[in-house]
């Protein structure tokens, strides 16, 4: 089954690289690097443990209380290393989620009186922006009602586990429940997921969103009930206050179902319409925010990088086949946050060949269901190109989730059309023998590409 194999190559390959560069970088071994291995270890014999359990082993509890568990124990591991560096738990991001924390704690201490909020807000907005409101006022509303810290990171992985839920009602519509299981707990437990909910980023929030608005969408299907339509139009529009693109984007999605399903039929012209309408309407808001970035990408300390022809390129590869992971600390003085995403990146570097792959199928055969999803994501993907950011995991953030669906869609169309490799002929089972060793090669020449140009500049 390509699902089993596919985690169990990750496992094998992942150890390799994590012995192998533990082994070269002996100086640099420390605890953090202990730590970042324990997760990845735990993450994927999590994967492996629950494949192959039966109908009755996949329910929402028990993916739930997986999730749930398995990120409180993370988020601690993870705050106990920012313990280690600063006795604080905003060491992995001491900009803007630390400012929403301490001007909320402000609020909710009465230090700023009712009647210069107006004021407060409108400095606030012109400081950050208004696709920060979203995440300040959204972490106002939980401190209100108990103001820690501790329990916004409880609040996230809540809000984690339940996003993980969704995530696995949206899949189960589109393939088989096993792979759907998969699916969701592969994304709702990786380390790069578990690292937002540590640091406070709006990224969190904003995912969680992203997620409840596709699992409204995605409840109309049964019984064509509009209202959900309605719903998660609303709930698509609440995306502007943590990025109005990516909210514009989701519609051109969701209108893809509708055009899929009516292919060639009168309808056709009516939803092409309406999409070129609300594409007009929101050029405004796509090209004020692209507009800071279409000169090259902006890095974590306000530094442009020029938009060269080579630059554009490695952002396009980024974009399309990574994030690519960084596994160890390498530093022993101070500790990038990088690291932490490595193993969750490393399982998706490792399937992106059967995300194209399902794409080229999602449009030979049409296929309705699955549409929103790679429209979504392909749309971000060429955003993200076209700003030059396709090395950033922030601003991919928001299609990950979706890129999880899209791909195990694929892996549980394959196995289910497929009963041996000796069944379908070489180019069909290219992605499925060849992909991790295409995978590290296509790495090793960005990683050289990107490399030599940053030596010659």
């Amino acid at each position: 089954m390509l699902l089993k194999r596919t985690i169990l190559t990750f496992l094998l390959i992942g150890l390799s690289l994590y012995v192998g560069l533990m082994w070269y970088c002996q100086d640099t071994i420390s605890y953090y690097n202990f730590v970042n291995v324990i997760v990845f270890l735990t993450y994927a014999m999590v994967l492996l443990w629950s494949i192959g359990r039966g109908e009755g082993y996949y329910t929402y509890s028990r993916l739930a209380k997986c999730v749930f568990i398995y990120s409180l124990c993370a988020v601690c591991l993870y705050l106990d290393m920012s313990f280690h560096y600063t006795d604080d738990t905003f060491y992995w991001d001491f900009t803007d989620p630390y400012q929403y924390y301490l001007m909320d704690k402000r609020i909710l201490d009465n230090d700023i009186p009712f009647s210069e909020m107006p004021a407060y807000i409108t400095s606030f907005h012109s400081r950050w922006g208004f696709d920060d409101w979203g995440a300040n006022f959204s972490q106002m509303f939980f401190l209100n009602f108990i103001p820690s810290r501790y329990f916004l990171f409880l609040i996230h992985i809540i809000l984690g586990a339940i996003g993980a839920m969704m995530f696995f009602n949206i899949c189960s519509k589109m393939m088989k429940t096993e792979h759907a299981y998969i699916a969701s707990l592969s994304y709702s437990i990786a380390s790069f997921t578990i690292f937002y909910y540590s640091s406070f980023r709006k990224e969190s929030i904003m995912v969680f969103l992203i997620i409840f608005s596709y699992w409204l969408f995605y409840q109309y299907f049964p019984n064509k009930n509009k209202v959900f339509l309605v719903l998660a139009f609303f709930a698509t529009l609440l995306l502007f206050f943590f990025r109005p693109a990516v909210s514009i984007l989701m519609m051109v999605g969701y209108f893809s179902y509708f055009v899929a399903n009516q292919w060639g039929s009168r309808k056709m012209l009516p939803l092409v319409v309406v999409v070129l309408v609300v594409l007009a309407l929101s050029a405004s808001v796509i090209s004020n925010s692209a507009e800071r970035y279409t000169a090259g990408g902006i890095t974590e300390n306000e530094n442009y990088v020029d938009a060269t022809p080579f630059s554009i390129a490695v952002s396009s590869i980024g974009v399309a086949i990574g994030p690519f992971p960084q596994l160890l600390f390498l530093d022993t003085i101070k500790a990038s946050h990088l690291p932490l995403y490595g193993s969750g990146l490393l399982l998706k570097f490792l399937v992106f060949l059967y995300f194209w792959r399902g794409f080229i199928d999602c449009i030979k055969e049409k296929a309705a269901m699955a549409m929103p999803l790679y429209v979504f994501v392909v749309l971000e993907m060429m955003a993200l190109a076209i700003m030059n950011d396709g090395l950033e995991l922030r601003k991919a953030m928001p299609h990950i989730p979706m890129f999880y669906m899209a791909t195990f869609w694929y892996i549980s169309k394959y196995d289910e059309n497929t009963e041996t490799d000796t069944d379908k002929p070489l180019p069909y089972i290219i992605p499925h023998v060849k992909t991790n060793l295409l995978c590290i090669l296509i790495a090793c020449f960005v990683y050289l590409a990107t490399f030599v140009w940053n030596s010659m500049r």
